[in-house]
């Protein structure tokens, strides 16, 4: 796997840009959490479940319409006796449509998006191979709560392309959101 610069460059300046382009919108909720990451597809046949921390924003484009970014980094362990461990680190920025109104003591909502994520596979002995590849994501996720603290539940599929098999996984994540401004 590699990597190059100009993923690097892309990253630096849509993280730049991404104010500019959401102007518009209200930032609501920002937070964090943690929680499992199973690996999926052929993935699964290399490496073990492992853990993941996660970042959150939530914002309101419209109505029920929202937008959530993901930021996450994780770690998976080789299976078969292999030494070592794959880290994977990025983040994706989502559509998410609610299904229930603001007031609601349980919010479940679905979500599909893209954004980038590095693999990075470390075998002693062998070395490292890495590569920052487009990741596609979809997944659920509930926001539990009305008071200033909300917790959330949110499961994600993502499927990093990498070469030669694609890295797909699944973090599953618990954590708590707080409220950005005044509501």
């Amino acid at each position: 796997m590699s990597s190059g610069p100009s993923v690097t460059r892309f990253l630096v300046v849509a993280l730049a840009l991404a104010p500019a382009a959401l102007r518009g919108q209200r930032l609501e909720y920002l937070g964090g959490g943690a929680g499992l990451v199973a690996p999926s597809g052929s993935f699964v046949d290399v490496e073990k479940a492992g853990w993941h921390v996660s970042a959150l924003g939530i914002g309101r484009v419209k109505a029920s319409l929202h937008f959530v970014i993901d930021a996450l980094y994780g770690r998976t362990t080789h299976q078969g006796g292999v030494a070592g461990h794959s880290t994977l680190a990025g983040g994706t920025v989502n559509a998410a449509l609610f299904l229930v109104g603001d007031r609601r003591a349980v919010r479940p909502f679905v979500m599909a998006g893209a954004g980038f994520v590095r693999v990075n596979v470390d075998v002693p002995g062998f070395g490292s191979a890495a590569a920052t590849k487009l990741a596609p994501a979809a997944g659920v996720g509930v926001l539990l709560g009305t008071a200033r603290r909300r917790g959330f539940l949110m499961a994600r599929y993502v499927s990093v392309g990498t070469s030669p098999q694609t890295t797909r996984f699944i973090p599953v994540s618990a954590g708590v959101m707080f409220p950005v401004g005044i509501h």
